[in-house]
């Protein structure tokens, strides 16, 4: 035991920030699923790049196994170990892990340089007194990077599609690769889901093809009553766009050719849809997350979307504000009796649109709810269960 002791005073010693050696602070072994999504979620929203992110999950493995400590040396709290005492903030602020995350983030986009690995550049926000435990926390951070970007659940038909550990699943697992993330869209006999690249692939027949690039958010795709599919997304640059057909560019739409994916043609390097121009919807940094959209009888579609904090409906080319306080991606299904029922996770807690937010759970949830026509709401648990709401 002693030596065990001393062992583990060796890879920590020196430093403030690494596992808080007050032995009255207890660090667990694995992490805080609602940290990780909250820290990436900010990451997301500031627009940093994929090294300052990892950056962030490396100090946050190496501080605190990604959890919001309300203890650590001398005054260290939170996820990152900051310290009030060195201006990171009063501990109340601290120990919101929005505004952690914000902290380590903005210090972190000021100190880059191209020189600088992942670890290093955290070392540079910690300024802890061993840098390289940053780096050796790279498998680690990237492991739970991975898990922040898991999505759903979309439910169609009484069956679940999430992404799980990089790839989709539904009644089974639909993909290997391990580079799927967020939330799959389905469509008639489609799935769409989006790669950690910005590409949209749809599975068809059992094979993968890709159909959009330079995409920032989740795609939402619906069936036309023709058969045909559209797609909506947000591109890397905030704008909202369309894609009128996908299902004819992999060869299986209503009257389109065949083989069409065989010409090599496929511009998935640069911003846009696959063969075809996408369609603006909106002007570049309007929107964030995923589209929802219905498909109306006489076939018009109505896209509701985030824009900072509204929520936006484009109705006949034209947007308008729907409501305002939203901090995730709406929900929109048509009912029944033709009303639209909207939906939406406030601060993780499913809501319903009425005359205002209404609460439907007080539980927490990731990601967004999946609506169906007869109210039932379906979300998913941090630990990744899917569980219907209210």
């Amino acid at each position: 035991m002693l030596r065990l002791a001393l062992v583990f005073l060796l890879l920590t010693a020196g430093t403030a920030e690494a596992l808080p050696l007050n032995v009255s602070c207890r660090v667990p072994g694995v992490h805080d699923a609602d940290v990780i999504r909250v820290v990436h979620a900010v990451g997301l929203s500031l627009g940093v790049s994929d090294k300052v992110m990892l950056a962030g999950f490396e100090a946050g493995w190496v501080e605190s196994h990604m959890n919001n400590l309300d203890c650590g040396d001398a005054d260290s709290l939170g996820v990152f170990q900051q310290r009030p005492s060195m201006g990171w903030g009063t501990p109340a602020e601290i120990m919101d892990v929005s505004y952690a995350a914000r902290r380590f983030f903005e210090r972190a986009v000021r100190v880059d340089r191209p020189e600088l690995t992942s670890g290093l550049l955290a070392d540079e926000v910690q300024r802890s007194c061993c840098p390289e435990r940053y780096d050796l926390a790279l498998s680690r951070a990237s492991f739970l990077l991975r898990q922040a970007w898991q999505g759903g659940p979309e439910v169609v038909g009484g069956a679940v599609y999430v992404v799980e550990d990089g790839d989709v699943w539904g009644d089974s697992r639909l993909s290997t690769s391990g580079s799927f993330v967020g939330r799959p869209s389905v469509a008639g006999r489609f799935v769409f889901a989006r790669t950690d690249r910005g590409v949209v692939m749809a599975l068809a027949d059992g094979v993968w093809r890709p159909v959009a690039s330079g995409v920032g958010g989740d795609p939402e795709a619906v069936p036309r009553p023709d058969g045909t599919v559209v797609l909506y997304a947000v591109m890397a640059d905030g704008s909202v766009a369309e894609l009128s057909d996908p299902s004819a560019m992999i060869g299986m739409g209503a009257g389109s050719p065949q083989g069409a994916w065989q010409s090599g043609s496929i511009p998935t390097s640069s911003p846009g849809f696959a063969g075809r121009s996408a369609v603006p919807m909106s002007p570049p940094g309007f929107a964030v997350g995923k589209p929802s959209a219905i498909v109306h009888p006489d076939g018009s579609i109505t896209v509701y979307i985030r824009s900072g904090t509204k929520l936006m409906v484009n109705e006949a080319g034209t947007w308008r504000e729907v409501a305002a306080g939203v901090d995730s991606s709406p929900e929109a299904v048509l009912r029944p009796d033709g009303t639209v029922g909207l939906y939406t996770l406030l601060n993780g807690r499913p809501h319903r649109l009425g005359t205002g937010w209404e609460p439907l759970s007080d539980n927490r949830f990731i990601d967004t709810v999946s609506a169906q026509p007869d109210g039932t709401i379906y979300a998913r648990k941090a630990e990744g269960t899917v569980v219907t709401v209210g």
